[in-house]
């Protein structure tokens, strides 16, 4: 199976009285900060040094639309390989007036979310309200994994599981309590984290399973990968110190980073 498609592992303030309005209920809320780029509300760990906060004037292009909300990517990138240039808006309504390509500036209030203990936190601003349309029609063009990006980690899974994968997460060590910087030239789990939202392409995609009943596999592109057996899929190996995490989760429909 090979496919090279695309899919989905921030200046005019307003000062008008809605806006004012919603500076004041955000003061009654939480604190109110304005955090420059969509990476620094990422941060270099796994959840937001602005969990809880109230940001103010991000700038981003929207490069994918969801059924409950958008994706925008910084039109500032910095060049920290640990922080994410993209994140979820989750709004149902906020993208109806919007289209892929359009840069946008709004505000809203950073969170941290998983609909289950066994999930990784999604960093997702809510609660958006848009300060303005910049511009329309800039490309979207995802970035190439290996390429663009780095090449996954085929070796390590985490920081935090004492050199075996079968060690996280527990109830030792939690990710979201232990909240590690981001490695993600050495940590499988790191990698994906650092690319969280991200619009990304894998070239040469090799599928490693057969689809389950959602039409979803596990896939590797064209970088160097780790115990590949004859049956074509990955064998863990070194009595469970390889989590093979150079593999990747790919829906087979339109989607996004996820580790």
């Amino acid at each position: 199976m090979t496919s090279n498609s695309p899919f989905h592992l921030s200046f005019i303030m307003k000062t008008g009285s809605t806006y004012l309005q919603f500076l004041a209920a955000a003061a009654l809320a939480g604190q109110v900060v304005s955090a420059e780029t969509i990476a620094q509300i990422n941060g270099n760990k796994y959840l937001s040094p602005y969990n809880g906060k109230n940001v103010t004037n991000v700038n981003g292009l929207v490069t994918a639309k969801g059924p409950s909300g958008i994706w925008i990517r910084s039109t500032a990138p910095d060049s920290d390989e640990r922080s994410s240039e993209s994140v979820y808006v989750f709004d149902r309504n906020f993208g109806k007036n919007l289209t892929v390509g359009d840069v946008i500036q709004l505000n809203g209030t950073v969170t941290e979310y998983r609909s289950s203990k066994a999930y990784v936190y999604l960093t997702e601003i809510i609660n958006p309200k848009l300060v303005q349309k910049i511009s329309s029609g800039s490309a979207a063009t995802p970035r190439v994994i290996g390429k663009d990006t780095l090449s996954p980690p085929n070796k390590a899974f985490s920081a935090l599981d004492n050199g075996d994968v079968f060690g996280v997460p527990n109830n030792v060590s939690l990710i979201s309590v232990s909240n590690p910087t981001l490695v993600p030239r050495n940590y499988g789990m790191d990698f994906w984290e650092s690319l969280s939202g991200e619009l990304v392409t894998v070239k040469s995609a090799h599928a490693l399973t057969k689809p389950n009943n959602y039409g979803d596999t596990w896939v590797v592109g064209d970088w160097k990968v780790t115990g590949l057996n004859s049956r074509g899929g990955l064998t863990t190996v070194d009595k469970g110190k390889s989590g093979n995490m150079e593999k990747y989760w790919k829906w087979l429909t339109t989607s996004r980073c996820k580790p």
